[in-house]
């Protein structure tokens, strides 16, 4: 299952770029559906990455993710991600972001790829491609508002307040 979101972002791509790239781990300033998120330990593997990966804790449980692919002058990133609470017929997961310039403004590629073993594939597959799309299209939309304004999107501050997010903070500070 594969599903590609492209938006375009008034800010500069070297802009947009700090946010996904220089600071990778710090998805839980924009992202509402990311309640805290940290560096996980551990050295790179991919040359140039700022560190190996990353830890979340989201509104679907902790998360770990791995960085795969990392390119500052293409300003292109992918990682795989695993969770406590992901189906076991959901045999690998990979989001990758990539930034193109656009004279003043970027545009964001950012596709999820995710391989569901069969038959789930067929059985759990157009439902889950909506669940994913919603998270994915709000994680979009929460990006181009952080680096438009440099504020968190509304849902991301609602989402910050709730007693899930006070929780998963709480435990890690």
């Amino acid at each position: 299952m594969k599903i590609k979101r492209t938006l375009v972002i008034n800010a500069s791509p070297e802009h947009v770029w700090e946010i996904l790239g220089a600071n990778y781990t710090r998805a839980g300033d924009w992202a509402s559906s990311v309640y805290f998120s940290s560096a996980r330990a551990g050295t790179p593997a991919i040359d140039g990455a700022p560190v190996a990966g990353r830890v979340c804790q989201t509104s679907l449980g902790p998360f770990t993710e791995t960085i795969e692919s990392y390119d500052e002058h293409r300003r292109h990133l992918a990682y795989s991600a695993t969770g406590d609470k992901m189906p076991g017929f959901v045999k690998r997961l990979v989001n990758s972001w990539t930034v193109y310039p656009m004279a003043d403004k970027s545009r964001v590629e950012m596709e999820l790829s995710a391989d569901i073993s069969f038959p789930f594939n067929f059985l759990m597959g157009p439902m889950m491609k909506m669940q994913f799309g919603k998270v994915l299209r709000e994680a979009t939309e929460e990006l181009k508002h952080f680096a438009e304004t440099g504020k968190a999107h509304p849902r991301k501050v609602k989402s910050d307040a709730s007693r899930k997010a006070v929780a998963a903070r709480a435990a890690f500070a």
